[in-house]
């Protein structure tokens, strides 16, 4: 983590987190030396700025399809790793309305040395790549920006001002040593023994120079969070005033941010108990200037007590668009606020707090088109040709019916200028290419994510064996213990994973509904850049290669099963999903279950107690490994698989998919499920874990590391698989 420029302090993170679900765009890092970072926009990113002005330049000056080709070799010139996966950009581009974007660009990895403010370019192999090429790279063109927030800082004695103004007084007291990381007082000298503190620092000509200690500043923990992604600084010279004026706080800071400072010039003093021993109420502010809040002449004492219910309205405040330490006005949303139109109220939240940072990411299997499609792979390029020519026409004097443009269009010549000059059947072939290409729906399907899952799923079930670059699959003979249960298990012994980071939220996290109409409601949040979406070509993304087993469930025993114990069932399901309303946080799982129905819990309570078993039999923790879930209406699996990077992920998940040591596998999950150390009281549960949107599932018996799991941990009920009156697998 680089803050602004290299006077500044480097925190190393690891470049898998920055795509994780608590970091990202708009999120707050704690640094080791204990301050608060608010990581930038992409667009602040330096090496993804070094990108898109690249790519504009070459949009310039070459057509369309040479501008595609070229961008990505110009990335790769540049150091940079393209994730190739043109069915995740396809996707995006739909999802987040970004027509110009071309590819998707790994995050370059770099370490921090153990020494302060540097970052280790020895053995880096993008740096080297680059000298080798005869360039001088920065080792700022590769990190990811941020900035300080809260903005607030006191020193010891209580002084509180904003870090800007603190900055100001650095530099105004001539200090030689201009760097001010980490923040410091200026005023005030470290010694020790009679005598100053100093440090020794080399200039840029190598040459020692000895520089005073001064104390460090202390930054506030305390800030405000919108239900609609906004944070702000709680203006604490407005606070002094509101609290004053309005002590009981009866209309929780209603207009905090549009009542007049306490006075035109604050000077803040922060005092704290040294017990704390009444909370906020031991914490008092006071300014030195106007005197408010000190008790003094006739003024009231002032402290945070009650500061938990300070709700004002949002001033749409956006710091993660801020260039460095810039000291104007935030970026801002002119409005903010709730579904029903009224102002969007914020709330008070410790820094650290887990529910000031929700982010949405997406993670898309590599699945090459043709087999995602179910088409051969010459007839999805033709396809694809045609799809962009068809489309360079709409809007302009050539543009005809779609069914007219194939009959022209489409033909021998087509085939020899796009290289289908070798088949043994033109003719079928060009008829192939029109039928698919006017069979192709124009509408997007209902819901996109759904769709999505869908064609891995349909790759998975369609094909026996697949050799793909990126991609290796193959089934294994199924034993006769297991024929009844499962239609399919697959070994996945290579995979690619490819993980962008959507949007964020704060309060609670982003939910996709189905309206009363049944259609999808896009899950609300703040982008992560703050440019013109035209102008955005490349997403930042992490991509790790695994491998994996692929299940396939026996889906006309799942129907069997639910047919045949639908009162049992029912009644557990009924526990689920009627909790809560349709606002509520949760909503959009209790609506996956009642859609999908008791095979959700099977399949999903399956896959973690599998995980499980794997810790106990091969050594995998279930940190290390992961679950794709193929749960609808007419998808009934599941995937496991372990990432790059991660413990025994050579080979080991394979060797466990081998059909005689599946079988022993799924029958020990199955076994030691039956006991948990908190029976009876997990066995009878009605509802249990976050929001009771568990059942008979805990962490003695069936929940995994946070990170494997897609739901939370949540939806899980080891009874729908194991109960002896109504288990799918009581009889196994």
């Amino acid at each position: 983590m680089r803050v602004t420029n290299q006077s500044q302090y480097n925190q190393g993170i690891s470049k898998v987190k920055l795509l994780s679900s608590s970091a990202g765009v708009g999120s707050i890092i704690t640094t080791k030396l204990g301050y608060y970072i608010l990581i930038s926009d992409i667009n602040k990113w330096k090496f993804v700025k070094k990108i898109l002005a690249a790519l504009s330049d070459i949009r310039k000056n070459e057509s369309e399809t040479e501008w595609v080709k070229r961008s990505n070799a110009r990335i790769e010139d540049m150091g940079y790793q393209v994730v190739d996966d043109e069915r995740f950009v396809e996707f995006l581009r739909i999802e987040k309305d970004l027509d110009n974007l071309i590819t998707l660009v790994g995050i370059p990895h770099l370490s921090i040395n153990e020494q302060f403010n540097t970052v280790k370019v020895s053995n880096n192999p993008i740096i080297a790549r680059l000298k080798d090429k005869g360039e001088n790279p920065l080792t700022e063109d590769f990190v990811v920006p941020g900035t300080h927030f809260p903005k607030w800082f006191k020193n010891g004695a209580g002084r509180l001002m904003r870090y800007y103004q603190w900055k100001d007084l650095w530099l105004k007291n001539k200090n030689e040593l201009k760097m001010f990381a980490p923040p410091r007082d200026a005023s005030f000298k470290l010694r020790f023994g009679g005598k100053t503190l100093t440090t020794t620092i080399k200039d840029k000509d190598g040459v020692p120079k000895v520089y005073d200690l001064h104390q460090q500043l202390s930054q506030l923990n305390l800030i405000l969070i919108c239900p609609n992604g906004h944070l702000s600084d709680i203006p604490w010279e407005r606070f002094l005033r509101w609290k004053t004026e309005n002590p009981t706080g009866s209309d929780n800071g209603i207009n905090l941010f549009e009542i007049d400072p306490c006075c035109t010039s604050p000077d803040l003093k922060w005092t704290e108990s040294t017990t704390r021993s009444e909370g906020y109420g031991s914490v008092y502010l006071e300014c030195k200037s106007c005197g408010m809040g000190s008790g003094q002449d006739g003024m009231r004492k002032v402290n945070l007590e009650g500061i938990n219910n300070l709700k004002p309205n949002c001033p749409g405040h956006k710091p993660w668009e801020v260039d460095h330490e810039e000291t104007g006005p935030y970026p801002h949303d002119t409005s903010c606020t709730t579904l029903t139109g009224a102002r969007e109220r914020m709330q008070q939240s410790l820094v650290t707090g887990n529910n000031v940072y929700f982010s949405n990411g997406f993670s898309s299997l590599y699945i090459p088109k043709h087999l995602a499609e179910g088409r051969p792979k010459e007839l999805q390029e033709a396809l694809q040709i045609c799809e962009e020519k068809y489309n360079k026409t709409k809007g302009t004097k050539f543009e005809k019916p779609k069914d007219q443009w194939a009959g022209e269009k489409i033909d021998e010549e087509f085939l020899f200028e796009n290289g289908f000059d070798d088949l043994e059947n033109p003719d079928a072939f060009i008829e192939s290419i029109i039928s698919s290409f006017l069979a192709q729906q124009d509408d997007a399907p209902d819901d996109p994510h759904e769709h999505y899952r869908w064609q891995e799923y349909f790759c998975f079930t369609r094909n026996s064996s697949i050799e793909e670059l990126g991609l290796s699959a193959a089934d294994i003979n199924i034993p006769s213990e297991l024929e009844d249960y499962f239609e399919k298990i697959q070994q996945i012994e290579d995979l690619q994973v490819s993980q962008v980071q959507l949007n964020f939220s704060r309060v609670r996290p982003s939910e996709r509904m189905r309206d009363a109409a049944g259609n999808i409601v896009p899950s609300d949040g703040k982008e992560i850049y703050s440019i013109d979406p035209n102008d955005l070509y490349v997403l930042p993304a992490n991509r790790s290669m695994g491998e994996g087993i692929f299940f396939m469930f026996n889906e006309e025993r799942i129907r069997q099963w639910e047919i045949t114990h639908s009162t049992e069932l029912s009644q557990r399901m009924a526990r689920l999903i009627t909790l809560g309303g349709a606002n509520d946080q949760g909503a959009s799982l209790r609506q996956r279950l009642e859609s999908n129905g008791p095979k959700h819990l099977l399949i999903h309570t399956f896959a973690h107690l599998l995980m499980r078993e794997l810790e106990f039999s091969c050594g995998y923790p279930t940190a290390s490994l992961k679950e794709r879930l193929y749960i609808s209406q007419r998808m009934s699996g599941l995937l496991i698989y372990t990432a790059e990077g991660s413990e025994g992920s050579m080979g080991g998940i394979v060797w466990q998919a081998q059909p005689e040591r599946i079988l022993k596998l799924i029958r020990d999950c199955l076994i030691r499920a039956e006991d948990c150390s908190s029976d009876p009281l997990c066995w009878e549960s009605e509802g249990q874990g976050i929001l009771n949107l568990n059942l008979a599932a805990c962490f003695s018996c069936g929940l995994v590391s946070e990170t494997a799991c897609e739901e939370w941990n949540l939806s899980l009920d080891r009874r729908v698989l194991i109960d002896p009156e109504f288990g799918l697998f009581r009889d196994y």
